[in-house]
């Protein structure tokens, strides 16, 4: 018999990775890919370029998928572009092999090197995998969940305008008026194409449901519109509505506007609740209510962000004061970004910068705080609080930063379809 240890072995040979945007050709296998891996139709994954990808190929084959479409989003105010990072996803055959970290890696250099956004953003599944890659949750989303009774107002106004019905068909122009002139000084809100809104607000409504627009107007202006969905869904045991309404977007700019809006859809005696997820956290309606918490107010976090450049990104959003921040910043991810810095800060968008600092500086903080700084999730003090900075020189530095950092309005982001 011959000796086992004799036998000639297979010969072992090293897979072929490649870190690459896929080709046209490339797309549907890329395509079927991520629609496996996140358990999403292969109609969600339309509009993407080939270029906007960076993937892994393992022997020619999909490994990794990744995309990042370009947008803009605002920055305490002014549009600014970024990166929205999607489509992530390795098989399963393939993780814990360091692939996503290397089409991370490549996606930030190459974002470095072209300096046409300077921020990456993106919804995560889990905030630890991306927290290792120097991302922070920077908005929060708040869910109510109400039944129509309990819209009662504790000091009603005056309501001078009316609200009506809103063709999709012809007047689908009045919901972007609204929305943009909503977002104009906001912060963290997304531009959206039409994609967007057909893919998320204004999209088909489930089976067996009735989707209803409505605008409040007043002398023909539209100061506010909410886009929602009711029909069957609420399971009991006793007699009672089994209706459910979903709102899929809502904005509104005046007091008069929230109340309209929000009297219609408490008016539905057939539905038990009302679902309006992506409340932002200065959403006036619990100042509103009698009974508040009859909300039952839910939040979680919303957008993660990625400071990817910090010399270009922090000049672009204004300051409400001019100073002079110096700071050491710790980032492991992009060296780049490693070490002191010094930030002077403007009131207009684009008139401070940021410069390498040999001196002292006010505190030590890692990118990920700095991000949540930035579009002013966190203010200094509560992110000493948390040992999130350290290092502080002296007691004025906190005040002095919260002061600089402070925006106009709290992050808020609203979109699910990116």
């Amino acid at each position: 018999m011959p000796d086992p240890e004799s036998r000639p072995s297979a010969a072992v040979t090293s897979p072929s990775v490649e870190v690459r945007s896929a080709t046209a050709e490339e797309m549907p296998a890329v395509i079927a890919q991520a629609s496996r891996q996140l358990g999403m139709s292969t109609d969600s994954f339309g509009g993407m370029s080939p270029e906007w990808t960076t993937c892994v190929f393992v022997d020619g084959e999909v490994a990794t998928t990744y995309g990042a479409w370009p947008l803009q989003i605002r920055f305490n105010g002014p549009a600014v572009p970024i990166e929205g990072v999607t489509w992530v996803s390795t098989h399963p055959a393939h993780r814990r092999k360091g692939y996503l970290r290397a089409v991370v890696r490549k996606h930030f250099e190459q974002m470095r090197e072209r300096r046409q956004a300077a921020i990456a953003a993106l919804h995560p599944a889990w905030m630890a995998i991306y927290g290792r890659y120097g991302y922070a949750s920077i908005t929060t989303r708040t869910t109510y969940t109400v039944a129509p009774r309990d819209i009662q107002w504790r000091h009603p106004v005056e309501i001078p305008g009316r609200v009506r019905e809103v063709d999709l068909e012809t007047e689908f122009g009045l919901l972007v008026d609204v929305y943009r002139r909503y977002r104009e000084e906001r912060n963290a809100l997304i531009h959206r194409g039409r994609a967007m809104w057909d893919a998320g607000p204004t999209g088909k409504p489930p089976a067996g449901h009735r989707q209803v627009v409505l605008a409040y107007e007043e002398d023909g202006e539209p100061l506010g519109y909410v886009v929602y969905h009711h029909g069957p869904g609420v399971e009991r045991d006793r007699a009672g509505a089994s209706q459910y309404l979903q709102v899929t977007d809502y904005f509104a700019m005046t007091p008069a506007a929230h109340q309209a809006l929000w009297t219609i859809l408490g008016g539905y005696d057939n539905v038990a609740e009302i679902r309006r997820p992506n409340a932002g956290p200065d959403d006036p309606l619990p100042l509103m209510l009698v009974e508040p918490r009859m909300l039952n107010a839910r939040t979680q976090d919303g957008i993660m962000a990625r400071l990817v450049n910090v010399e270009d990104a922090l000049p672009l959003r204004p300051y409400p004061v001019a100073t002079e921040l110096a700071f050491e910043l710790v980032d492991g991810f992009c060296d780049w970004n490693d070490g002191k810095w010094r930030l002077q800060t403007s009131l207009s968008p684009g008139g401070g910068s940021v410069e390498r600092h040999e001196g002292d500086v006010d505190l030590r903080l890692g990118v990920d705080t700095l991000a949540q700084l930035a579009f002013g999730r966190i203010s200094a003090t509560e992110a000493a609080a948390a040992g999130l900075v350290d290092r502080v020189r002296d007691e004025s530095v906190l005040t002095r930063w919260d002061a600089a950092w402070r925006t106009a309005y709290p992050p808020h982001e609203s979109e699910h379809t990116w």
